[in-house]
């Protein structure tokens, strides 16, 4: 049985959050968590826990609007909310050990997406409007970072799998300056092209910083796909922290797929 998607509801960016959950899990058929942290002292606070859509509504008529709008097209045996107090980073933690993907806003000032980024048990979609650039390479695109880890091959998993689900074309790109570039990028493509026929695929190796990079591929693109390797602290000051660069920066919905993950059928 697969696990559900969890989307994190309420704050900045909490409702982009939940919009772009509803659309996933109306083509994927699945179950979808929308959990709300409300701050010590909230009147929600007094309904923790999965409170029904009239409990809700005496407290937060706006959650419960919301609420209700979802179940009404997911269906009620698809839906369910949760309330907690707490810190909003530890909640989506301990929610992402259930899911198989967590959906969250982007926040003020990225606290919350920074710690929910790095420690996330599951691939965490960070959601935020498609910025409008003079320069868009891959419009409506799907582009995903390859490298040669582990991390990688789950992320442009995937990438494929959300763009067959809404009929996009994929953007694979590679940044790196070696001779062998390109027959890393068509090694690492060549599975996934073959498995899904029907999704356009583009390739590309670039020059340069691959947080920059990978940041202006995402202009205007409708997702941003990374792999995260989860290297320790002196790797990160090494080469950068890529996949928490692109998740704060990039102009668009990002997906960062970290390298270990459950088995979340």
């Amino acid at each position: 049985m697969r696990h559900p998607i969890a989307a994190g509801v309420g704050g900045a960016g909490g409702w982009r959050a939940l919009t772009w959950a509803v659309e996933l899990a109306t083509h994927t058929g699945e179950q979808l968590i929308l959990l709300h942290v409300c701050v010590p002292g909230s009147p929600l606070q007094r309904i923790a826990g999965q409170p029904t859509p009239a409990e809700v509504e005496v407290v937060d008529p706006a959650l419960a609007r919301a609420y209700a709008t979802v179940r009404s097209r997911l269906g009620r045996d698809r839906t369910t909310l949760k309330i907690c107090t707490g810190h909003a980073s530890e909640e989506l933690t301990e929610t992402s050990a259930g899911a198989r993907l967590l959906i969250i806003g982007d926040g003020e000032g990225g606290r919350t997406v920074r710690r929910v980024v790095r420690q996330a048990h599951c691939p965490v979609v960070v959601v935020r409007p498609i910025g409008r650039a003079a320069a868009t390479p891959y419009p409506g695109h799907v582009v995903a970072g390859v490298d040669d880890s582990p991390a990688s091959r789950s992320a442009l998993e995937m990438a494929y799998a959300y763009a067959e689900q809404n009929r996009l074309p994929v953007a694979a790109l590679h940044v790196s300056d070696r001779a062998a570039a390109a027959a890393l990028l068509g090694d690492a493509v060549a599975p996934l092209a073959r498995a899904y026929p029907l999704v356009p695929t583009r390739r590309s190796v670039l020059a340069g910083a691959v947080g920059d990079q990978l940041i202006h591929a995402g202009a205007g693109a409708r997702l941003l796909v990374v792999g995260d390797k989860r290297r320790g602290v002196i790797g990160r000051a090494r080469t950068g922290d890529v996949p928490l660069t692109v998740a704060t920066e990039a102009p668009c919905p990002v997906a960062v797929v970290p390298l270990e993950q459950r088995d979340a059928r």
